[in-house]
């Protein structure tokens, strides 16, 4: 789904940025849910950073590419830092200014129902203007990962999604009402929960019969070598067809192109692709870093994870989830990639097993759980009216301004 980029008048509008893809893509998959659930209910994403300042955006996404590439242990200092900021301390007050002149002139041209942020800072800003009195819209905080960060948590917020209980337990003890907070799971796309004609995937994508392993570098190449991971892996590890998604990065793909033809597997390049749920559904492992999306598309899929090179800091936790599970396994090198993928790939492995635990954690109808309470919490006007009485459980009081959640799809 491509959201309405020109306005949401009466609607839900979304807060995202692009520094990592699962902000954007968490924002999408909500969006398309809303439109699935109540396509009359206008939605209107808008990239915080690139809305406030559009040079001081390509500057930050930039250096956040660089230090995750090349500075990883940069940035898990900063995440760390970051993540001990009191909610009423000065600096905290001064990240709330950033670019609050903007984001109240939107909100106001706008006047939307609900205010989701999919990214932390629009959250806090969004926080103070309602604090002050500048908007009286609901808003609401999707957390896109599996642990708890000090720049989600504002007092403005009307709802919080997120992906577990022990996040809501350690949310309420850090003084969020309990009330709040919605475990719904992070959201992933509808088309996760939608099923998967494999036959006509592998024939679209030219992928043979076998096994399939999925690599993928993250929407802007995150995961450095990756090129080489695909040529040794093609060369050396278990016998499959090798899926390459390399994202925004054309240089990337050329580099895989160029390695895929070294080993004796073969080896399908891709670069950015809108259809990595019906990939899921034909893959046997996902070779990736453990971003919270895509964490969550493998689990919704039931695919186990081979977790390489995740991210210090955020994707730390990530990965401890899928390996406390049992969902998958982490290889810090490309030698224990190797090894690891032929051992759970060998006869009598434990691939089956991981696959089951793996489905165990999805929450494919994530995205249509938080649709539904966002409508059901987007109390201001008559939201309601659009929606009408469809899905409104017999005998249910009908609230005054507020619109009744639609039927499940």
């Amino acid at each position: 789904m491509i959201m309405d980029t020109r306005h949401a008048k009466g609607g839900i509008l979304f807060l995202s940025a692009t520094l990592g893809a699962g902000h954007h893509s968490a924002a999408v998959a909500i969006g398309e849910a809303l439109r699935r659930m109540a396509p009359e209910v206008p939605t209107r994403e808008v990239d915080y950073f690139d809305y406030v300042n559009r040079s001081f955006n390509h500057l930050v996404r930039q250096a956040y590419i660089f230090s995750v590439r090349h500075w990883p242990w940069a940035y898990e200092a900063f995440y760390r830092s970051t993540g001990q900021i009191a909610p009423h301390s000065a600096f905290q007050r001064f990240l709330n200014t950033l670019g609050r002149r903007e984001i109240e002139r939107l909100v106001g041209d706008e006047d939307p129902r609900a205010v989701v942020s999919t990214f932390p800072t629009p959250a806090g800003v969004v926080s103070a203007l309602r604090e002050m009195g500048r908007t009286d819209a609901p808003s609401m905080a999707v957390i896109t990962d599996y642990t708890v960060h000090s720049q989600w948590l504002h007092e403005g917020i009307d709802r919080f999604y997120v992906g577990t209980e022990e996040m809501a337990e350690e949310m309420a003890g850090r003084g969020i009402p309990r009330a709040k907070i919605l475990v719904s799971g992070i959201p992933v796309h509808p088309a996760f929960a939608d099923p998967v004609d494999a036959e006509a995937v592998r024939r679209r994508f030219g992928i043979g019969d076998g096994p399939v392993i999925l690599l993928m570098a993250g929407a802007y190449g995150m995961i450095s070598g990756f090129a080489d991971v695909v040529g040794v892996l093609a060369e050396k590890g278990p016998a499959a067809t090798y899926v390459s998604i390399a994202g925004h990065d054309a240089q990337l793909k050329a580099a895989v192109d160029q390695v895929a033809q070294r080993g004796g597997h073969p080896v399908v390049s891709l670069g950015y692709t809108d259809e990595v749920a019906q990939l899921m559904g034909v893959a046997d492992v996902l070779v990736s870093k453990a971003g919270g999306l895509t964490t969550s598309e493998a689990m919704a899929r039931g695919l186990p994870m081979a977790i390489f090179r995740p991210i210090p800091g955020q994707e730390m936790v990530n990965t401890g989830r899928i390996l406390d599970a049992g969902a998958g396994f982490r290889a810090p090198t490309t030698d224990d990639l190797v090894d690891g993928l032929r051992a759970v790939m060998a006869p009598g492995g434990a691939l089956a097993g991981m696959a089951e635990r793996a489905r165990s954690l999805g929450r494919p109808r994530s995205s249509y759980d938080i649709a539904r309470d966002i409508l059901e919490h987007a109390s201001r006007g008559t939201l309601g009216s659009a929606l009408g009485n469809e899905g409104r459980p017999s005998g249910r009081r009908r609230m005054p301004g507020r619109g009744n959640p639609p039927a499940r799809p």
